[in-house]
């Protein structure tokens, strides 16, 4: 079981008797995760495993599967009828009174919430509180070690080289008279991409009012040149190739002249200062040794698009958990799609990107840089921050 010291130290921490664990048929990707075995190994009858504040785990397994737990769970307690299965939770929880379960009250956090309505039922009429396990999934899955650490630097210096090329491969196609389009810059950098030895890697090239989607991917046969006087924003994200490197995530924008208008300026100016100020706010709090939240993040970042008039036009959360596969299962910076209202805890790394989306104006700006929480200050591992446009 993976992180069991970790585990039990935050059950502690959290004032929780233990973390109880089921899952049935892929239903519960978390509860696999922590006890490390894949789906196809998961069996076919729901399992539980209590992992209390100390002590060994305690299982209760299916009596026909049993022999395919022998190796994890050799003392494991079996049941055989749905009787036996409510008698076999209630003898691995012990005299436990508040357990963590994959819940999420509100269902404010739907990446959490993995257990079913039955289920928590069940436990509760066995006398037990049943309290969210959000933040103890972020120990156990979102903390990253050192070498997961390591990974995530390199790769976001990879990916400020890329940016650093790519605008100047756009650049001297300007100058030069030669033809660059969205797709074309996209080819180019998938090829930086590759030449580096990066895995996962993609990208969004997107021009003027393309940039007013905040996921805007390129379709074939709706190529769009890049001329004199446009904006272009690129998004890329890449990781090293082995299967614990942590991505890089970064945004930039850029504009094809010598000078910026002065509406693209002045909303970049503000989706600045939003960035800044949700940096700001989380070191502030954190070397001030206060709990901060996901949540007030976004509020931090939102209050200042809103103060300036555009608050309708920020249609996402402010940041998104950094792990293994793009998006982690750590904290959000949300108050808008979620309530999302775990921890900033030490060791987990997350984006914050806010932006302004205007197609009616026929452009958008995002600012994406990435950061990662030491204990008691942030660190922003994607530096140099973005301070003006490009010019290109």
């Amino acid at each position: 079981m993976q992180r069991l010291t970790q585990i039990q130290a935050a059950l502690r921490d959290e004032g929780l008797d233990g973390w109880l664990l089921y899952e049935f048929r892929g239903l519960n990707p978390i509860a696999l995760d922590v006890v490390g075995i894949p789906l196809s190994r998961s069996g076919s009858r729901r399992w539980a495993c209590f992992i209390p504040a100390q002590g060994e785990p305690r299982w209760l397994v299916h009596a026909i599967e049993q022999s395919g737990w022998a190796e994890l769970a050799p003392q494991a307690l079996t049941y055989v009828s749905w009787a036996e299965w409510r008698e076999g939770l209630r003898a691995i929880l012990g005299s436990a009174q508040r357990a963590a379960m994959e819940v999420s009250p509100g269902a404010a956090i739907p990446y959490i919430g993995r257990v079913d309505a039955g289920t928590v039922e069940l436990v509760r009429s066995l006398g037990v509180e049943v309290l969210s396990s959000a933040d103890l999934v972020q120990v156990a899955q979102a903390v990253w070690t050192a070498g997961q650490l390591a990974s995530h630097r390199h790769a976001c210096r990879e990916l400020l080289a890329i940016k650093d090329a790519t605008f100047e491969h756009v650049r001297q196609g300007l100058a030069a008279g030669e033809p660059r389009s969205e797709l074309s810059v996209l080819d180019f950098m998938l090829q930086e991409f590759e030449r580096r030895g990066l895995a996962g890697y993609g990208a969004i090239v997107a021009v003027n009012g393309h940039a007013a989607n905040p996921h805007y991917f390129l379709r074939p046969g709706a190529d769009t040149p890049i001329r004199r006087g446009d904006l272009l924003l690129i998004d890329l994200w890449a990781r090293q190739p082995h299967d614990d490197a942590i991505y890089g995530d970064i945004t930039w924008v850029a504009y094809a002249s010598q000078a910026v208008p002065q509406r693209i300026q002045a909303v970049f100016e503000v989706v600045r200062e939003a960035r800044d100020a949700a940096v700001a706010f989380m070191r502030q709090r954190l070397q001030a040794g206060v709990t901060v939240y996901g949540y007030e993040v976004d509020d931090v970042a939102r209050g200042v698009i809103a103060r300036a008039g555009f608050g309708r036009h920020f249609i996402h959360r402010t940041g998104h958990s950094i792990g293994t596969s793009g998006h982690g299962n750590g904290v959000n910076l949300d108050n808008l799609e979620t309530q999302d209202r775990r921890r900033l805890i030490a060791g987990v790394g997350f984006s914050v990107e806010p932006g302004i989306y205007l197609p009616e104006e026929d452009f958008g700006i995002r600012l994406e840089i990435d950061c990662y929480v030491t204990g008691a200050d942030v660190e922003v591992t994607t530096l140099p921050l973005q301070t003006e446009l490009v010019l290109l």
